[in-house]
């Protein structure tokens, strides 16, 4: 069986291990159903199966009393879920209802702490996938998103059939004679997907018999490509910064051109968000300044805020937990100043200028561009004041004054 193929090539191996199958009780996965359960003994692992019912058809109850027979015929634990009609939108519902199915699948994984998602995606799905994606957007990595081993919420995904078409599968399934639902939304053509599948894929495969070898074929290389363009990019690693951006020195990558550069961002929004961008970032914000970059979402806006603070008492601020002390913790140092003993408030910097130790003054602006804060950032930074003057700023500036008679505080965040 090409199945058993693929976890060989893949060097996965199955004894002991827990795996959960994506089921719709249509013909794919009740395939894939089968092929895993008559394979379970031989190579040890234990299958469960998960149903997530869309609620979008009067007879979608179908498919759960399809799965619940074939789960009860073969002693398999299956998982359900029913897809809440007040949670589905008016509009963008396919978008949503994967979503709400992924969510729901990955919650399965990890509540029994399963070792792989599979899903039932086949030979013919990873061609419509190319072609679809080719015409909407062009990009390379969109164009090859179904691989064949991969993640999806931080649950290891497997998609074994990929070598398989549709064919094969429905062949499978009369061989084994297995009861199946063909969703009836698949035969209309109100979707760009299913024009493909009923009047573009037949004309192609009718040019190229071996055409879902070549998509096969192409997911690879690409796969390839990839591999090493992510071993190259994962040496390059941009630093959080503030919790709410990400900065990167100017230089790391001063050896790749706008081109590559693009990419090596596009690459890094996917491994940290896992979500997929133009190259205009759509949703993010990408900014050079004062010798770095900056990465970050648009929809940053911090709101000024002051309170009062207690010496050792921990307090938050824009999402993030400090604590102001005169002992040496554990905590990552933020920073440091001299002080004696006052009335100490945070939270955003509201002056425009800042003391000195001889008395003048320096513009916060000039001190923050010499840390390399652009300006978006700034009221992230975190500001410690002692009778309404302010004595630290996080990154940016510390009170110069010192004397024998002042305490040595120090300024901690408190990493989870």
């Amino acid at each position: 069986m090409k199945i058993i193929d693929f976890f060989k090539n893949h060097h996965i191996d199955l004894k002991d291990k827990i795996l959960v199958v994506a089921s719709s009780a249509g013909p794919d996965s009740m395939a894939l159903a089968e092929m895993l359960n008559s394979q379970k003994e031989k190579l040890g692992y234990q299958l469960v199966l998960a149903h997530f019912d869309h609620q979008l058809r009067d007879d979608s109850f179908t498919e759960t009393k399809l799965l619940e027979k074939y789960c009860h015929q073969h002693e398999i634990k299956l998982f359900n879920q029913k897809w809440a009609k007040k949670l589905q939108p008016a509009q963008g519902i396919e978008a949503a209802a994967r979503i709400a199915r992924y969510d729901f699948l990955t919650k399965v994984v990890k509540g029994i702490n399963a070792d792989y998602l599979l899903t039932a995606h086949h030979g013919d799905d990873l061609l419509e996938n190319i072609l679809l994606k080719l015409i909407r957007s062009g990009n390379p990595e969109e164009m090859n998103s179904l691989q064949e081993v991969g993640k999806m919420n931080g649950v290891p995904l497997l998609r074994p059939l990929l070598s398989y078409s549709k064919k094969e599968l429905l062949e499978y399934n009369k061989a084994h004679r297995l009861n199946f639902i063909e969703d009836s939304t698949n035969q209309e053509d109100s979707t760009m997907r299913n024009r493909l599948r009923h009047h573009i894929v037949p004309f192609l495969k009718a040019e190229n018999p071996d055409l879902l070898e070549n998509a096969l074929r192409y997911s690879h290389e690409m796969s390839r490509f990839k591999e090493l363009a992510d071993n190259n990019f994962q040496k390059i690693t941009p630093q959080k910064f503030l919790k709410v951006a990400y900065r990167l020195e100017k230089e790391k990558l001063a050896s790749f051109n706008v081109e590559e550069r693009i990419y090596f961002w596009q690459n890094f929004i996917w491994r940290t968000w896992h979500e997929r961008v133009n190259q205009n970032f759509n949703g993010y914000l990408l900014l050079e300044y004062q010798g770095y970059y900056y990465l970050s979402r648009h929809s940053l806006q911090a709101k000024p805020e002051v309170f009062k603070i207690e010496v050792d008492r921990k307090f938050d601020y824009q999402g993030r937990k400090f604590v102001l002390s005169e002992k040496q913790l554990s905590y990552p140092m933020a920073g440091d100043f001299w002080m004696q003993k006052v009335d100490f408030w945070a939270g955003s910097l509201l002056q425009t200028k800042l003391p000195l130790k001889n008395g003048h003054h320096v513009k916060s602006k000039k001190k923050f561009a010499q840390a390399g804060i652009p300006q978006y950032l700034r009221p992230y930074c975190l500001t410690i004041y002692a009778n309404q003057i302010p004595v630290f700023v996080e990154k940016t500036y510390q009170s110069q004054l010192k004397s024998d008679k002042f305490i040595h505080y120090y300024v901690y965040e408190i990493i989870d």
